[in-house]
């Protein structure tokens, strides 16, 4: 990483992963809520990007017939702005940035984590989502890209049957990626992550062990040596839908506050954390829960408790700590 500690934040407005609009919204919401203020407090310089160009249509101006190839809808597009995505994240690592990318749906990990991989081929990966993002689009109930970004980042996927993602040529290894928090799994997807090789560690394990020893052994399996740089991609809807309720796939049974803390803490503890997603976080789902609220004789709006949950979580992974 270059000195002084330098922080990129990335823009990824995105949406065209799954079917509901809003989580475009999130890295303006992050903005706005202060997320530079936050990291710059923990002594970080912090230089934001801006938004990507993605120019791409609202889901409103877009017929899914028209756009959906074979199964996967919105192809062409997401592969469109997850190639952009790979290369400004590739060339900020490439100057020794901290690459923070705020999405948008988990499609753009497709993009974020092969531009981490072009930069620094023997980066690692924490998947923490509650759920596998382990579908191809022969398995996919829905043909959402937010369900398939982790099978595409293993080359599980052809890249015939998506159209729009040749330039995916930089992949992930089973023993350098861990997945963490699951417990939402489609029938032909949990065949595909047993046979994938990747170390998979449900809400199950993290009852069972508890998350420091979760963590332990998750990061024991991908960097043992703690000799390799690692990425966290952070779906906000692994937390549990009670602290997070903002994002499109909630399931319950989720993390709690401090279990999500503790991964983030963790993984800042190695000194080997060089880059970050933030993804699926919807703010304009809180403002319709404050729409109705007043609706039904409320007066004060709420505080979009997601928001402020994922600049929490970037703080802790960041080295924000107790004492």
């Amino acid at each position: 990483m270059s000195e002084p500690r330098m922080i990129a934040m990335v823009g990824a407005p995105l949406a065209l992963g799954q079917d509901l609009a809003g989580v475009e919204d999130a890295p303006d919401a992050l903005r706005r809520a202060g997320m530079a203020q936050s990291i710059q407090e923990l002594g970080w310089q912090v230089i934001d990007t801006g938004d990507l160009p993605f120019d791409l249509p609202h889901h409103r101006e877009l017929d899914i017939g028209q756009v959906t190839l074979g199964k996967v809808k919105y192809a062409h597009e997401v592969g469109t702005a997850c190639r952009l995505l790979s290369e400004r994240v590739a060339n900020l690592a490439g100057e020794g940035k901290f690459c923070l990318t705020l999405g948008g749906d988990h499609s753009i990990a497709m993009g974020s984590i092969s531009g981490m991989v072009k930069a620094r081929p023997d980066v690692s990966v924490v998947w923490v989502d509650a759920h596998g993002d382990f579908n191809t689009p022969e398995s996919s109930p829905s043909g959402h890209l937010h369900g398939m970004p982790l099978a595409a980042l293993m080359g599980k996927i052809n890249p015939g049957s998506m159209p729009g993602f040749d330039w995916l040529t930089q992949l992930l290894k089973p023993d350098h990626v861990t997945l963490i928090g699951v417990r939402s799994i489609d029938a032909e997807e949990r065949i595909l992550l047993r046979e994938s090789g990747i170390k998979v560690f449900t809400m199950m394990e993290v009852d069972r062990y508890g998350i420091g020893r979760v963590m332990e052994m998750a990061l024991n399996s991908i960097n043992p040596d703690n000799n390799r740089p690692i990425h966290l991609s952070l779906d906000i809807d692994a937390l549990d839908p009670y602290i997070a309720p903002n994002t499109g796939t909630k399931a319950r049974g989720g993390l709690n506050y401090r279990e999500a803390h503790f991964i983030c803490e963790a993984l800042a503890e190695t000194g080997a954390l060089v880059s970050m997603d933030l993804v699926e976080i919807n703010p304009r789902l809180g403002y319709l829960e404050d729409r109705h609220n007043l609706a039904q004789g409320g007066t004060n709006l709420q505080e979009d408790a997601t928001v402020e949950m994922g600049i929490e979580l970037v703080a802790s992974a960041l080295g924000k700590r107790i004492l």
